[in-house]
């Protein structure tokens, strides 16, 4: 017979504070999902789509928490808040946050006037959707005449808004392009106004550094500069083809494993997170535990020859 030592303490089972802790969590889940399903269930009053316009549950739902979007159909624009949100009551009743926007037809204000030019229909004060003008410049007195800088028609794009800003009419006039140990080869005149292009080529022995084409902007200036010519032949540097174009190297612009690898290996990262997360927390417990209960020791045994 073996008998406990007299000082010696029974075993007793060990008390599992996490086990407790599970079930509190448990049951936080248990009441926040209850919660979500009953909240779940009020509702908003279901909207009616306005006049030229649509509704577009951006949710799929009427519920409290959903959003419904408003829009109008082309020629029209939304007079109100383009986006309601279903918001909750204190007595649990649900409700949208707005009013219902509305949609009007899109007019536009007769366009800018402009100097030294004018536009058709100069007599009507109201324009419809997508109706355009044409600007045109007017005569110059003096010896250059007046360039069209920007766009010739404009049409009213929506409410009270015209497709881009108004053009100008001004002289431009750009210097007589000269290129040395060079050659005009088209474009040829005596003045160079808006959009002159003039091309170049160098004579036998040189090279041409810069674009043979040039064109006269709105700043009276070549567009882009006029190229020069140096002597020699022209310099041929190799180039080299980017590492991407490799066999076997990845395409920067796609994923190092492929589209359908990465987005596994991004779950496998989560899942393995969340493991992770939950190891640590119980390693935590039952390190609280031990400490709470102290170092226990192995209970003396005395053995007792009859």
């Amino acid at each position: 017979m073996t008998p406990f030592a007299p000082n010696a303490r029974p075993r007793r089972p060990r008390r599992k504070i996490y086990t407790f802790w599970w079930y509190f969590l448990s049951i936080c889940a248990e009441a926040l999902l209850y919660l979500l399903s009953t909240l779940s269930e009020v509702e908003c009053t279901k909207l009616e789509n306005p006049s030229f316009g649509n509704i577009h549950y951006i949710d799929g739902r009427i519920s409290w928490g959903s959003r419904a979007q408003f829009t109008c159909m082309e020629g029209h624009y939304l007079v109100g808040m383009s986006v309601l949100h279903c918001v909750l009551k204190s007595d649990d009743h649900a409700y949208w946050n707005g009013p219902s926007p509305h949609c009007e037809k899109v007019y536009c204000s007769p366009p800018p006037k402009i100097k030294n030019g004018t536009h058709t229909f100069g007599d009507i004060d109201v324009f419809k959707y997508r109706e355009s003008v044409i600007y045109s410049c007017d005569p110059n007195p003096g010896p250059d005449k007046f360039s069209l800088v920007g766009m010739s028609i404009l049409f009213c794009s929506g409410h009270n808004t015209w497709s881009s800003k108004p053009p100008e009419c001004k002289v431009i006039k750009c210097p007589f392009p000269v290129l040395q140990n060079g050659r005009q080869i088209s474009g040829f005149g005596e003045n160079f106004s808006y959009q002159a292009t003039v091309m170049f080529e160098c004579v036998e022995g040189f090279y041409m550094k810069g674009t043979d084409t040039v064109v006269c902007g709105a700043n009276s200036t070549w567009d882009p500069p006029i190229p020069i010519c140096l002597k020699g032949s022209m310099p041929t540097h190799p180039t080299k083809s980017p590492v991407n174009n490799y066999p076997g190297y990845p395409n920067p612009r796609e994923g190092i494993f492929g589209k359908e690898l990465d987005a596994w290996i991004i779950a496998l990262i989560i899942i393995t997170s969340i493991v992770g997360f939950v190891v640590i927390c119980l390693i935590i417990l039952r390190y609280l535990e031990f400490r709470k209960k102290g170092p226990s020791s192995s209970p003396r045994v005395l053995n007792i020859q009859t």
